[in-house]
């Protein structure tokens, strides 16, 4: 395992991803070279050298040393990126996945209220042809009861008529006179 350099003595810096470097005992190329330094690594300034486009910096192996300005970005590199971004990756994946499986039930929903909608509509259009149905139906009863009454009526007025003219034809019984008063 690589160790961090330690960040309390400098400003952390990353090396260029596109390159590896030499790290020289100098701000210099003429002076010894240390070891390489992978594009991408870590590591801490300590100092500038504008003169000679040099910084001075600590890699991760905590060896000191100077390694060309230009090499040196404020950014982290593509190597420290890509396993954060692969989490990201996997997280959004899994979140993606999730919602696929919540939008096919919502889709599975929305089915099953459509076709439950359209039944309903069904069954209400079928319940006012029915109602419309019964509707006329009592009408007709109430029409057809209207006429009974009507003609009961007329029947036992008649009745009543004839019984009255019969009545006042009938012989009287006379009554007798042998009141005392």
């Amino acid at each position: 395992m690589a160790q961090e350099p330690n960040d309390s003595e400098g400003e952390i810096r990353y090396i260029s991803d596109d390159l590896f470097t030499y790290l020289h005992s100098g701000p210099g190329r003429n002076f010894r070279i240390l070891g390489s330094v992978v594009a991408g690594t870590r590591v801490t300034l300590l100092q500038e050298n504008p003169e000679k486009s040099f910084v001075e910096v600590i890699d991760d192996k905590q060896r000191t040393g100077w390694v060309d300005a230009e090499f040196i970005n404020l950014t982290k590199s593509v190597r420290e990126l890509v396993p954060g971004l692969r989490q990201q990756v996997e997280k959004t994946e899994k979140i993606i996945l999730q919602q696929r499986s919540s939008i096919d039930l919502l889709n599975q929903q929305i089915i099953a209220l459509t076709s439950q909608n359209t039944n309903l509509k069904k069954n209400l259009s079928d319940t006012e042809k029915e109602n419309a149905k019964k509707a006329q139906t009592l009408a007709d009863y109430d029409q057809t009861a209207q006429i009974e009454w009507f003609t009961r009526g007329g029947i036992v007025a008649v009745i009543s008529l004839l019984l009255g003219i019969i009545l006042t034809y009938l012989p009287k019984k006379r009554r007798r006179n042998d009141n005392w008063m």
